[in-house]
């Protein structure tokens, strides 16, 4: 190991560097301590390639000492490497207990995770691989030494070059075609001495991961066929071409598939409609798009990974004066999926936090034609990621107690709490112990046991009118559950759908996603007499949901009382609508207060059903669509018994009808 702390000039034109810092910055960005380039205390990992170690060292130390912030001693920039103590070669783990008390930021670089010591993963707020050399960083190297931006067609053949042949070949007031030339022919070169696929860069494989249960099956099954066709004996028309993930934010789709690439041995390319749209117009983006897919053909077998892929849209709701632009992008997109061009050995896999607003073509057979969901971690996931971030620093039994209070939390959400808790060890200068984690853990409220019911009868009303109603609105309650807590995002409960994209979206489709988002008010009037604020309050929540939809039926897609298009149906254009418009707002409520009406008609019909659910959420923490299932099966058709067996001990409503006229519910 050696130490740098050395200042390097930040304004060198090396065309390496420049890449270099760029990187840097980029994996400073993902991880949250970009604050370190200004003066700040943190100690990061940076995984490099083997070959651009000591670009990334040079370059480290250079953006440390940036800013006229950096005092003797204020940091250090170390690189492990592997290999035995002897000759000189110190313990590194020792050597980094050294440095630790005297500089507040360190950047230890390796080019292997094992390289790293315990010493160093045990303090370190985050150990990340810095992301190859893609297109867009070459473009802006080239724009800031040689004040031209070559088409990307010219630079994707320059992909792979280590960094220090890059620096070497752009250089101020060399010709940028002799540049291209030397990158293309370095690669040329490289890949007729090795022709096999570069595998990933190092960081957790899949076998590392804790949580992702049908992805991981998938992946380990993609594993075995890619080894399969590399060896000749399946074709690659056996393979799953591509997948589409989909979960709430945080939980890890960007993560797993950088894991499943290492898994498989195969490089992975990572894009999105929004870096391609930052190159220009139209045009540019489908140049970006069709050298992004050329790219990931020349390295074949690969992984290809689109992020927020519901950006690309669903021509089926496409409108307004952007509907062609957006119309050409799907279709460009369609034809370098499958079209005249084969893409064998290119895995495509399509990331989404809204699986509802793609374009159905887009998941058809041959295409992204298998879906997979990717859930928040349970208990046991929960401790798996524990144990990742945090070592063997702490027993099973206290990673148990804290995985309890982490309940609904993201894999995003641990990792950074595992964080907080290093920096808390580091500052005291020990190791980590239980008080760090437990003072890490994010403030929650324990809701009263009224709260409680109620929580357990909101999203059991949900969960029935969905399930009632599954065939009008396309989707499917598959998994409810209940929280002793409030979850990050306020909330006590969740219901988990599952949505039929192809389901036609008519009036009745609209009308029937409406009353399964009033169904949790509806149960609580129903249940409990009335109904409290969680339906509504902020963005995303049942009533602004509804309200949503209710306006676009009116106003965007021609099923209210006009086929007057006034506005898209994106919630933010929508609502602004909605607030301008007093007539509109009137319309929506009859939409609105009908839905609820129809809910609660349901919910009372089966209210024995309502409040069995309710109950078994309580009692187990969550229901799953089986047990919804049972449950109405197992009731006659029309079941208001005052006094079921069920009966929780709160007072019900004993009215017979709705609220009159909406106004008990509407805030």
């Amino acid at each position: 190991m050696r130490s740098n702390s050395r200042k390097i000039d930040r304004r060198s034109r090396d065309a390496g560097q420049i890449l270099a810092r760029m990187l840097i910055t980029r994996a400073l960005r993902r991880t949250t301590l970009l604050h370190m380039l200004l003066g700040h205390p943190g100690i990061i990992g940076l995984l490099v390639p083997q070959t651009d170690v000591d670009a990334y060292v040079a370059a480290a130390t250079s953006m440390l000492t940036s800013r006229g912030v950096a005092f003797d001693g204020d940091f250090e920039v170390l690189h492990f490497a592997g290999g035995s103590p002897g000759r000189g070669f110190r313990e590194q783990g020792e050597v980094f207990k050294e440095v630790l008390p005297r500089a507040d930021r360190i950047v230890g670089i390796a080019s292997d995770p094992k390289d790293f010591p315990h010493e160093f993963r045990a303090f370190a707020d985050a150990v990340v691989e810095v992301d190859p050399v893609d297109v867009p960083t070459l473009r802006g190297v080239f724009a800031a030494v040689l004040g031209y931006v070559p088409p990307e067609t010219d630079l994707a053949p320059a992909i792979g070059a280590p960094l220090h042949l890059i620096g070497a070949a752009i250089k101020k007031g060399r010709n940028q075609a002799w540049a291209l030339r030397r990158l293309q022919r370095f690669n040329a070169a490289a890949s007729a001495s090795d022709p096999a696929p570069a595998s990933s860069q190092p960081g957790p494989s899949l076998s590392d991961l804790h949580g992702y249960g049908e992805a991981a099956t998938w992946g380990h099954a993609l594993a075995v066929d890619i080894a399969d066709y590399r060896a000749g004996t399946i074709p690659w028309a056996d393979i799953d071409r591509g997948i589409m993930l989909s979960g709430p934010p945080g939980v890890g789709k960007t993560f797993y598939a950088r894991a499943l690439a290492r898994f498989c041995g195969v490089p992975i390319f990572i894009h999105s409609r929004a870096q391609w749209q930052a190159e220009g117009n139209l045009s540019d983006l489908l140049r970006a798009m069709r050298a992004a897919f050329a790219e990931a053909k020349r390295n074949a077998p690969c992984i290809l990974f689109l992020d927020e892929f519901d950006a690309f849209g669903d021509r089926q709701q496409l409108s307004g004066q952007n509907e062609q632009y957006c119309r050409e992008v799907v279709n460009a997109l369609l034809e370098c999926l499958d079209g005249g061009d084969s893409r064998e050995g290119v895995v495509v896999i399509g990331a989404t936090n809204l699986p509802h607003k793609i374009d159905l073509a887009l998941l058809r057979p041959g295409r992204l034609d298998k879906h997979i969901r990717i859930s928040l971690p349970d208990a046991t996931a929960r401790v798996g990621i524990l144990r990742h971030h945090l070592g063997e620093a702490l027993p099973q039994s206290a990673l148990l107690r804290i995985a309890e209070r982490l309940e609904g939390a993201t894999g995003a959400t641990i990792e950074q709490l595992a964080r907080d808790a290093r920096r808390a060890a580091r500052t005291a200068r020990r190791d980590i112990l239980l008080e760090d984690v437990v003072a890490s853990l994010p403030d929650r409220v324990r809701l009263s046991d009224a709260t409680y019911i109620r929580a357990s009868v909101h999203e059991a009303g949900h969960a029935l009118v969905g399930y009632l109603l599954r065939e009008e609105c396309g989707s499917i309650p598959m998994e409810v559950r209940l929280f002793r807590e409030l979850l990050p995002d306020g909330s006590g409960g969740r219901t988990n759908f599952e949505h039929d994209l192809g389901n036609e979206r008519t009036r009745a489709y609209y009308r029937a996603q409406m009353a399964t988002l009033l169904g949790g008010i509806a149960a609580e009037q129903v249940v409990l007499g009335e109904h409290g604020g969680g339906g509504g309050g902020a963005d995303q929540s049942d009533l602004h949901a509804a309200t949503v939809l209710a306006a676009s039926m009116e106003a965007s897609l021609g099923l209210g009382d006009s086929f007057t298009y006034r506005s898209s149906a994106r919630p933010a254009e929508i609502m602004g609508l909605v607030r301008a418009d007093r007539k509109l707002r009137r319309r929506i409520d009859g939409y609105l207060e009908t839905s609820f009406h129809r809910a609660w008609q349901i919910l009372t019909d089966h209210q024995t059903a309502l409040e069995r659910i309710a109950k078994e959420l309580r009692n187990v923490g969550g229901v799953s669509l089986e047990f919804i299932a049972g449950t109405v099966e197992s009731q006659s058709a029309k079941t208001n018994q005052a006094n079921c067996s069920n009966k929780i001990d709160l007072p019900l409503s004993s009215s017979a009808e709705p609220p009159t006229a909406g106004r008990e519910f509407r805030r």
